[in-house]
């Protein structure tokens, strides 16, 4: 099975890339879709979702096989491509900044013998505009792709539980500021708030200890983790704000057109997680560390350094 949808608010300098497990990024050509089982129809269909907001000059193929057996010669699998495809925009999202998604896809069943039902067109998804800053595929961003790819493969197929909270939810949470529709800054702040409570979240001084936590793990230096501290609080008090229908002040205006600092935060400490939950398991930070020694390790400047290495993020 074949699948091909437009690439939004991507931008690469050197294409085709080939990203592995039948994934490829390439520009739009209608040449090339053809020699590839795609038909006018759906030429046709990409050039309409073209012209929705974000729009670039790339699509992504998502190619899937198995064995032809009679039970599945007329079989058409329009599940597996989309879910490498999904998978794909995890691990891009994850790695860089800019507001990368993907339109509908549509997947085709490329026959070299007609039996009778065409190639079994199927569309995943619908059309719509995508705003945002533009994503740059550059060098980085492909030699660190491979890594968080079958990290993702690997926690969807065996879980994901070496990993503090609820990493499962926390990525869902996460990718919805790129899939939500519209894409409202507040409904995005209330996605990464909830993304950075699955992992870090307690029940007892929520705010201030999720501050903490965030700020111990990512700031290299004691004014960073001052900074980053305050900002989490602003951003929370700002979504407290929100969900409790109280009037929006200057204040948290102000923070909501700083979303991208946010996410940033979210994107650097989940990619972190990712690896480790997918690496092998650790004899020290298990499930028992996270959630009975987590914030005395924080304290502790030398036990706090030792886990940022761990988590990659020194």
């Amino acid at each position: 099975m074949r699948g091909v949808a437009n690439l939004r608010n991507f931008d690469t300098e050197a294409y085709p890339i080939d990203l592995g497990d039948g994934i490829t990024i390439s520009g739009r050509s209608q040449r090339e879709l053809t020699s590839l089982g795609f038909d006018d129809a759906v030429w046709q269909r990409i050039t309409d979702d073209w012209r929705m907001g974000g729009a670039s000059s790339f699509v992504l193929i998502a190619e899937s096989s198995v064995a032809k057996e009679p039970n599945n010669l007329i079989f058409v699998d329009s599940y597996t491509p989309l879910l490498k495809a999904t998978r794909a925009m995890s691990a891009l999202r994850l790695i860089g900044e800019g507001s990368v998604s993907i339109g509908p896809m549509w997947v085709v069943r490329p026959a070299r013998f007609d039996v009778g039902v065409g190639g079994g067109l199927r569309q995943s998804g619908i059309s719509f505009p995508v705003f945002g800053s533009r994503y740059t595929c550059g060098d980085k961003v492909q030699s660190s792709y491979p890594l968080i790819y079958a990290a993702l493969a690997k926690l969807e197929s065996e879980g994901y539980g070496k990993s503090p909270g609820n990493l499962s939810v926390a990525l869902r949470s996460f990718m919805g500021t790129y899939d939500r529709w519209p894409p409202q800054n507040d409904w995005q702040l209330l996605e990464l708030i909830t993304a950075l409570e699955a992992v870090l979240g307690i029940s007892s001084e929520l705010t201030f200890r999720l501050s903490f936590r965030v700020a111990s793990l990512l700031a290299s230096n004691d004014g960073e983790r001052t900074y980053l501290l305050t900002l989490v609080r602003e951003f929370y008090d700002t979504r407290s704000t929100i969900i409790h229908g109280s009037t929006l002040g200057t204040k948290h205006r102000a923070l909501l057109a700083r979303l991208d600092e946010l996410r940033t935060l979210v994107r650097k400490l989940l990619k972190a997680l990712v690896i480790f939950a997918a690496g092998p398991s650790s004899a020290y930070y298990t499930k028992g560390f996270w959630s009975k020694q987590f914030d005395a390790a924080l304290l502790d400047a030398n036990e706090r350094e030792k886990l940022r290495a761990e988590l990659g993020l020194r």
